[in-house]
């Protein structure tokens, strides 16, 4: 358990980011049909780095001694590389796939930083983890079921170019966070995702175009604003959910997402349907998005929940039963 558990204020926290995190693909998705990629990243990256870099000198937390470290810079330089991969190769998915979608097929990013960090990290891999990761694999193929159907024309369909480049992104964001985890030994979460903001809008701003936005219409610029203020709530609703409640328990809330990303897309498609067009899903569909969440939240909790005394638990009760 953490020092100042508080478990009201860390579900409220972690679900805020579960929102936060659930929402995003549909403001993504609508700033696309007006800007490309690379400039809605530039500007997220931005305002993030003007926010934590000014946060940080408030504080007087600015870490100017990583120039004297050769090999965190270097560090530093691949994670904001890595980083800013997984942000155009999410964006670059979205011309192809729905945002439901999206967000069911990010759920690899998880799973391989939980597999890289026993590969590179030598962490533990438990029995849980491991049926859970089954299950959220079971759960993606079913949610996929209607594109399955039509293989015939898969290598030509959108789906197809879709999940590669969310593949990658997956790919990218896992070694991020694998890179990150053994960088908070020299640096604070806040002073890395600062460092690696200002890297990532350094690299974007040659293929951006900042003019862009004087093309946006109002509510476009809103939703573009909202693009970049969801970074810095989401993260800092998460960071802060870690100092009042276990890392597990805000795992399994955060499992919820893309089923968030679903409710919120029928929303949006009733509000605004010039705007938003929610993905149409089967049963088959519905029961593989309830398997992701479930495999991800077994991920996250079945070390505590799979165990023996649970087993002899489940046993005698069985045994009452007869």
């Amino acid at each position: 358990m953490t020092a100042n558990t508080n478990n009201t204020k860390g579900f409220l926290l972690a679900l805020n980011t579960a929102i936060m995190w659930g929402i995003l693909p549909l403001a993504l998705g609508s700033v696309l049909k007006l800007m490309d990629s690379y400039t809605i990243t530039w500007y997220r990256f931005l305002f993030a780095t003007v926010f934590v870099v000014f946060m940080l000198y408030r504080k007087n937390r600015l870490p100017s001694h990583i120039f004297s470290n050769k090999k965190l810079l270097k560090t530093l330089f691949l994670a904001a590389l890595f980083l800013s991969l997984n942000y155009i190769l999410y964006l670059s998915a979205l011309y192809y796939v729905p945002a439901e979608t999206a967000q069911m097929l990010i759920q690899m990013a998880p799973f391989m930083m939980l597999v890289g960090s026993v590969l590179f990290l030598k962490e533990s891999f438990s029995r849980g983890q491991m049926f859970g990761s089954v299950i959220l694999i079971s759960g993606l193929l079913l949610f996929f079921n209607q594109q399955f159907s039509h293989s015939q024309s898969l290598s030509q369909n959108d789906f197809f170019m879709g999940f590669i480049i969310m593949l990658g992104a997956s790919i990218t964001w896992a070694i991020y966070a694998i890179m990150q985890k053994q960088m908070l030994s020299q640096l604070s979460s806040n002073q890395i995702m600062g460092c690696i903001y200002l890297i990532s809008s350094f690299l974007f701003l040659p293929a951006s175009s900042p003019s862009a936005i004087t093309t946006l219409d109002g509510i476009s610029l809103l939703l573009l604003l909202f693009c970049c203020a969801n970074t810095l709530i989401a993260y800092g609703s998460f960071a802060e959910s870690l100092e009042h409640w276990p890392a597990s328990k805000v795992s399994s809330v955060l499992a919820i997402t893309p089923l968030l990303t679903v409710f919120f897309a029928s929303i949006a498609e009733k509000i605004w349907p010039s705007f938003f067009q929610a993905q149409e899903l089967n049963s088959l569909a519905y029961t593989g998005a309830f398997l992701v969440v479930l495999g991800s939240m077994f991920t996250a909790l079945g070390n505590k929940i799979l165990t023996r005394s649970n087993f002899q638990i489940l046993k005698q009760a069985m045994k009452g039963k007869r």
